[in-house]
């Protein structure tokens, strides 16, 4: 039974994450059902850098003088997040995004400024391109009463609890283990940067049909698959984003075996 129990440990945290929060591949596609206004969302500001790679929460956003990245004078911008239905995952996931022309926050206020509402109807959005290059086009569907009572929104306390686990600080382990030796900090960083940057490298060798079989294996859906358009690196980096580096391991670990076997026969 010891390793029943620890099966659905590894389960119930795999993936976790980043699950909540609507994730858009190249070119994909999200119906979505809006359940709290456009005006009645929520504000969060975010620590964002470029090099060295930084982006988590602000830990004082109405100070600013207990907060660790605010001394440091890293950035900060204004993340605007809202609750929706996701038809393809039949959740309730969170919408977040920074107000610029090239998020969909401008085609959503125009259309809660033309309907005088945004949770009368679903709406399509579209990711054009990929990365941070990409645009997104806001497309309304037709007024029709949504009629699915338990999808309830999330607070703003349990965002910003999912966006603290999900956005965790890079540093944060390190702060857990300050009464070590620095030398002994350093070399575990560095090794497990290395082992990061191995397994990545590993992933972004396979061919497309591999890796959307393993894909499937973890658990990523065929819908969410297919809005990748075939897309190795933008894939990897969702496994990477949403998945356990564990789990992966172990994941790669099992498919080389395969490989392994059938190349014996």
């Amino acid at each position: 039974m010891d390793l029943i129990k620890k099966m659905k440990d590894r389960i119930a945290k795999s993936g976790t994450s980043k699950k909540e929060i609507l994730y858009f591949g190249k070119d994909s596609v999200k119906r979505v059902r809006f359940l709290q206004e456009l005006d009645e969302g929520y504000t969060f500001q975010f620590h964002s850098n470029w090099d060295p790679s930084i982006y988590e929460l602000c830990e004082d956003p109405e100070d600013h003088s207990d907060c660790k990245r605010c001394k440091e004078g890293i950035a900060l911008q204004d993340e605007f997040a809202w609750s929706v239905w996701s038809y393809d995952d039949q959740a309730v996931r969170i919408l977040k995004f920074k107000a610029s022309g090239v998020s969909p926050i401008p085609g959503l206020i125009e259309m809660f400024e033309e309907f005088g509402t945004i949770k009368d109807r679903d709406y399509k959005i579209k990711k054009v391109g990929s990365g941070m290059g990409g645009s997104y086009v806001v497309t309304p569907l037709d007024k029709e009463r949504f009629k699915n009572a338990k999808a309830k929104p999330f607070t703003e306390k349990q965002m910003l609890d999912l966006f603290r686990e999900a956005y965790k600080p890079k540093d944060d382990e390190e702060d857990e283990d300050e009464e070590e030796e620095t030398t002994t900090k350093k070399s575990k960083k560095n090794k497990k940067a290395k082992k990061e940057k191995t397994l990545r490298s590993k992933f972004l060798e396979l061919e497309w049909d591999d890796l959307k079989e393993l894909a499937l294996e973890i658990g990523v859906s065929k819908k969410t698959i297919r809005g990748f358009d075939e897309d190795e690196e933008e894939l990897v980096d969702y496994l990477f984003d949403e998945y356990e580096e564990n789990d992966l391991e172990d994941l790669l670990e099992e498919y080389d075996e395969e490989e392994d076997e059938d190349d014996e026969d």
